[in-house]
């Protein structure tokens, strides 16, 4: 694998807020912000290792799998839900009756 150069350029920014924590480094402009006054900009290179195909393919396939399995795990928590709404719904409230209102 070879390593790729990436350039990055930071926008280091003064926090004005009054609970802020003074600096603030993003990768974007953010000086036409209330709260932001852009300080400096600086240039960066992140060496990132190349990829191969099939590493592309395996990251995606195991992205792809998590969100399977979140998705599984919301629809039995909502199938749950549901569930004991019905048994609400259809739940017979036991009401105490008086001995001479008893038909036999």
């Amino acid at each position: 694998m070879k390593a790729l150069q990436i350039p990055v350029t930071l926008f280091i920014h003064a926090n004005t807020f009054p609970n802020g924590e003074g600096i603030t480094v993003t990768t974007a402009d953010m000086s036409s912000f209330r709260g932001y006054v852009l300080l400096e900009t600086r240039q960066i290179h992140i060496d990132v290792n190349q990829p191969e195909p099939i590493d592309i393919i395996g990251k995606q396939v195991e992205a792809l799998q998590l969100e399977k399995v979140r998705l599984t795990d919301a629809a039995y928590k909502r199938i749950a839900e549901i569930d004991d709404q019905v048994q609400q719904l259809l739940c017979i409230e036991h009401c105490p009756i008086d001995a001479h209102e008893i038909p036999f």
